[in-house]
């Protein structure tokens, strides 16, 4: 029979040191994780809920005056729809506000014939 070393000792204060380390570097990077994931949580939230700025749904009627619309832009308070009325386009500014219309420009006339 040899004399072998048995496992290494499980109370051994250098093993034991190793694991405690091991155990605190990974606290702490589970909480910063944690708290990265909390943060893009809380923007997220922040931001479907109402963030400053957005204002009520508004709802109204446009009428497209006989013509077809070709499109509509919303920004800055203010919808801009352009129609096609007869070949010829129709832009016309409208307040989002009060759905009342504040600019009308007609672009073009007839459309003139090229060889």
């Amino acid at each position: 029979m040899t004399n072998t070393p048995r496992d290494a000792d499980v109370n051994d204060p250098a093993a034991e040191a190793v694991v405690a380390r091991i155990r605190r570097i990974s606290i702490v990077s589970s909480l910063i994780m944690i708290a990265g994931v909390g943060s893009v949580l809380a923007v997220i939230a922040y931001r479907l809920m109402g963030a400053p700025g957005s204002g009520p749904i508004l709802s109204g009627t446009i009428d497209p005056e006989g013509g077809r619309v070709v499109s509509a832009v919303a920004a800055d308070g203010r919808l801009t729809v352009t129609y096609d009325r007869g070949g010829a386009p129709v832009i016309v500014v409208y307040d989002l506000r009060t759905f009342k219309e504040t600019h009308r420009v007609s672009v073009g006339g007839p459309q003139v014939p090229r060889p």
